[in-house]
């Protein structure tokens, strides 16, 4: 398993290079760099994991629990459901953050690998809402695929995140285009 999440992740650096292509042409990382960086960062999102989950318990003790304020009381039963929502919105901004922070070859400023998380959270949470909706609603891979139906629907879903996830990167890539622009524009000109 480590053997070939080593191979997805390179597959993904490579293609994350080539959205940055005309930057990746002067900076390199060494090898060694980039064999760790999957690692470490896998490490760091199950220990992200391992505190949500901690959070989700303390939650959950906090759901049969009412809170009172001059006299009115307030269940706190529905509150830890959208908290724990919340949550892992932010958690899943702050992951694709920065897997988008790690994993180019070049340096990606925190605003633009945060805007890229910004707009890849929000497109993986319509996309997996639409696909919720369809698999319970109107899809039939069950029955046309029988037991080869999950593999079938986790193919479909590990594309969908992973074009959701060059799309983020292609987002940076021309936020940061725009701004070389626009730096470039306050350069040219009457110079001393």
């Amino acid at each position: 398993m480590l053997f070939f999440s080593s191979i997805a992740f390179s597959m993904l650096e490579n293609a994350i290079s080539v959205i940055f292509f005309q930057r990746v042409r002067i900076q390199r990382r060494h090898f060694l760099i980039s064999v760790i960086i999957p690692y470490v960062n896998i490490f760091l999102m199950g220990l992200g994991i391992v505190l949500v989950s901690f959070i989700a318990g303390a939650m959950e003790t906090l759901k049969n629990r009412q809170l009172i304020i001059f006299e009115w009381r307030l269940s706190l039963e529905g509150t830890s459901g959208v908290a724990l929502y919340i949550l892992g919105i932010l958690g899943e901004v702050l992951m694709l953050t920065s897997v988008y922070m790690v994993m180019p070859v070049v340096r990606v400023t925190f605003r633009h690998a945060l805007i890229g998380g910004i707009t890849a959270t929000i497109l993986w949470e319509i996309t997996r809402h639409v696909l919720v909706w369809y698999y319970a609603v109107l899809s039939m891979t069950n029955l046309i695929y029988g037991s080869f139906a999950t593999a079938v629907v986790a193919l479909l879903i590990i594309e969908a995140a992973t074009l959701i996830l060059l799309l983020g990167a292609q987002v940076i890539a021309e936020l940061e285009r725009k701004t070389n622009e626009l730096t470039r524009e306050k350069l040219s000109g009457f110079e001393t």
